[in-house]
């Protein structure tokens, strides 16, 4: 039946098609910083066209309010060296490429944080970057943080 969509395998169905979407960069991430990745994401060949995001953090105890990782997109730049807006560091947020948050329930005691979240915003045709601010309240643990992306597509055949 064509009218049907379907999710493609294997994209995001084994622990084998997550990808590491950062290296050190988020340990000991200062609440409210925002850091951008040093691994550089590509999708031109597969041009899929969103992702999971999933997230395992060392310790870290939450805050009150809303406690989250908000998530932005930084794709390429045309000059072939830059990702985003290129300012983005530290306490300087990014004014665009936000496509989410994973959020956890506040004034939690330390403890070892999970969780992952599906990204609806279309994957550029092209290499990007992932960037992430610490919305936690806290400082991110000094190690043991992993956050990873698997690719999705969809049969549109049936």
């Amino acid at each position: 039946m064509a009218n049907i969509a379907l999710w493609e395998e294997p994209l995001g169905t084994s622990p084998a098609n997550w990808q590491s979407a950062f290296g050190t960069e988020i340990n000991s991430l200062a609440a409210g910083s925002y850091a951008l990745s040093s691994v550089i994401l590509s999708n031109t060949s597969g041009l899929l066209t969103d992702f999971w995001i999933s997230v395992a953090l060392g310790s870290v105890a939450t805050g009150t309010g809303a406690p989250n990782l908000a998530f932005y997109l930084q794709p390429l730049n045309q000059d072939g060296t830059t990702y985003g807006d290129g300012y983005a560091s530290g306490t300087i947020i990014p004014v665009q490429g936000y496509i989410g948050a994973i959020g956890w329930p506040a004034s939690q005691a330390a403890a070892a944080l999970t969780g992952q979240v599906k990204i609806p915003s279309e994957l550029p045709p092209n290499s990007f970057k992932l960037g992430v601010v610490n919305n936690l309240g806290n400082a991110l643990a000094a190690s043991g943080n992993t956050i990873a992306i698997a690719f999705n597509a969809f049969n549109l055949n049936g």
